[in-house]
């Protein structure tokens, strides 16, 4: 088997690992004789939630491809990401607030692939954020993209490290593969992460 194989393989059963035990963590601290809490109904489906997201990051790097980055309009864009970082805000208690600038010209968004890679990076943040609301600004402009993560102290250590040596999760994994099809660039000042995309011809 080859070595990358292996390690992604690896990777997979680690952070499934990971759900089925947070699965089974309610599951076991919740009295038998009592429904759920609505916390920990909210709970269980964000766990199951990021299961499947993981699931679905394992088979598009190892089956199917990254997805498509078609461009969506900023707002639908947006909403869909809101909609998406949602079970991770349950699970982290955390909040994202959302903010954008720009004209409406090029309030165009690379589609599911940013989406994700959005998505991915934004877990990758949330341990060195430490605080209860994590802030993501977005701007667009003829050059390309911009993605702030603030506060983000420095960079992930997951995302400076070779994912052939490292023994990494499918998040992390999956979001360096996706910054290099999106030749995303990072760097780290004034409390915050910053992700430029530029347009490719």
């Amino acid at each position: 088997m080859e070595k990358s194989s292996e390690l992604l393989i690896r990777s997979t059963l680690h952070d499934l690992a990971n759900v089925l035990a947070g699965v089974r963590g309610i599951l076991d601290l919740n009295l038998p004789d009592q429904p759920f809490s609505q916390r920990d109904r909210e709970r269980l489906e964000a766990v199951l939630e990021e299961g499947v997201t993981t699931l679905n990051r394992c088979r598009q790097l190892a089956v199917t491809g990254l997805p498509d980055g078609l461009p969506e309009p900023g707002p639908v864009w947006r909403e869909l990401l809101q909609e998406a970082l949602q079970p991770m805000g349950t699970l982290f208690r955390c909040r994202f607030e959302l903010s954008s600038e720009g004209t409406p010209e090029w309030d165009q968004w690379p589609g599911e692939l940013l989406r994700g890679y959005v998505q991915a990076m934004t877990r990758q943040v949330l341990p060195y954020a430490r605080t209860a609301t994590l802030a993501i600004h977005f701007s667009a402009d003829p050059e390309g993209w911009r993605v702030r993560w603030s506060p983000a102290p420095r960079l992930p250590e997951s995302l400076a490290a070779d994912p052939e040596r490292m023994a990494m999760d499918i998040c992390s994994r999956w979001a360096q593969q996706a910054g290099a099809s999106l030749e995303a660039g990072l760097s780290c000042g004034d409390g915050a992460l910053l992700a430029r995309i530029p347009r490719k011809p």
